[in-house]
């Protein structure tokens, strides 16, 4: 489990680093977008400690928790889709993207 909170910190790291330069660079829209990235990292490392050491949770605990984030932002996603959104399209796809990452990283090293 350390691995995986290793590469989550790893990636927040990154995105936070992208921010600062796009941001430097006057890119905002690509900042926001890595602002959410880290934002997810972040959100799956909380859940992750959270859950990981809890009596009766574990592992299999992390793992149901990110699936139901994949349904509820799939389900925000749609909704976007169907209003024609592209912000929160773009956003919603940006969030399971980054997710999608963390589900495969996860399975790999448990």
């Amino acid at each position: 489990m350390e691995d995986f909170i290793a590469f989550l910190e790893k990636r927040i790291g990154e995105e936070k680093a992208d921010i600062e330069r796009l941001t430097k660079e006057e890119r905002q829209d690509e900042a926001d977008f890595a602002r959410v990235r880290s934002n997810i990292y972040d959100i799956a490392r909380t859940v992750t400690l959270a859950l990981k050491d809890r009596p009766g949770f574990g592992t299999d605990a992390v793992k149901e928790r990110f699936e139901s984030f994949r349904k509820d932002w799939g389900a925000s996603l749609e909704k976007a889709r169907h209003q024609g959104s592209a912000k929160d399209i773009a956003v919603g796809e940006n969030k399971l993207a980054a997710l999608e990452e963390i589900m495969t990283h996860f399975s790999e090293v448990l």
